[in-house]
């Protein structure tokens, strides 16, 4: 810079000043090293994150599908069952085409038992699978609960004498809002299920009471019990602790599962207590 009176020598002309920057040059160096390390550090743990989200987030799309999968295949095994019977006794009856309808009654009335387990087995699935479209399945009306459930218990009681069963009720008269063919499958459902798994000589007994502001219906048998193990799953579709007796009762697994759906369709819970050998309860609560 020019001396413009800065210095007091005319001698002087200008004036230099030197400065050692070389601190400050190291540090910004040292800053944009830092700088470029935590941008790649950062894109990693970006990278990780964003991973382990994606992940986490496709975990119960997963698990849906795999349950799809299993559904379908499930369904695929118990549709396939009865129609190969089904296609066993036409057969026969083609191989003997001489023969009366009479000679041939055994056949047409296993044919027929099928194809009323396999119209039973769509119809269940065809509940299924409008429950899971979200599909409003409901019309709700105001009725007489206790009524439908004594309805239920009479159907039932006949065939309860037959194989010599302890049958008692406990039903109070409770004014409901809700669907009441659904609410009539699942009390079906549940004294079915307690005949099916309940041995001879040996008791059932559905309740219907008002608690609070609910009503709760509760069957409970002296039957084969359910083990501990298996108590996690009866709710789920096609799951049977003994598949093969089961079949031989004629279940296909569903029951329960529409069973738990009609009940959360009406705001309520259903649960089960159970023992080997001891005997199983299902207690269902629905908000009146």
């Amino acid at each position: 810079m020019k001396n413009e009176g800065y210095i007091k020598d005319q001698d002087v002309s200008t004036i230099q000043l030197v400065l050692n920057v070389d601190p400050e040059t190291q540090t910004l160096e040292h800053l944009a090293f830092l700088l470029i390390i935590s941008a790649f550090i950062g894109l990693l743990l970006s990278l990780v994150a964003g991973l382990f989200l994606a992940n986490r987030a496709l975990v119960p799309i997963q698990k849906s599908w795999n349950k799809q999968v299993e559904f379908i295949a499930d369904a695929s095994h118990e549709l396939r069952t009865p129609l190969s019977v089904m296609q066993t006794h036409l057969e026969l009856l083609f191989r003997r085409p001489n023969h009366t309808i009479e000679q041939e009654s055994e056949n047409i009335y296993q044919s027929l038992n099928e194809v009323k387990r396999m119209t039973k087995l769509v119809g269940n699935l065809l509940t299924l699978a409008r429950s899971d479209s979200s599909a409003q399945l409901l019309n709700k009306t105001v009725f007489n609960m206790g009524e439908l459930v004594d309805k239920v218990a009479n159907q039932f009681e006949p065939i309860f004498e037959l194989k010599e069963l302890h049958f008692t009720r406990e039903i109070e008269s409770l004014m409901c809002g809700g669907d009441q063919e659904r609410l009539h499958q699942l009390c079906m459902i549940l004294l079915d299920n307690a005949f099916k798994y309940t041995p001879s000589g040996e008791s059932i007994h559905i309740s219907l009471k008002k608690y609070h502001h609910s009503m709760t219906l509760i069957v409970r048998d002296t039957g084969v019990g359910i083990e501990a193990k298996d108590l996690r799953y009866v709710f789920d579709r096609f799951y049977r602790s003994d598949k093969s007796r089961a079949r031989a009762e004629g279940g296909s697994g569903l029951g329960l599962a529409i069973a738990k759906w009609i009940v959360q369709a009406h705001d309520g819970e259903i649960k089960v207590f159970s023992q080997k050998n001891v005997g199983t309860e299902f207690h269902v609560k629905i908000p009146l």
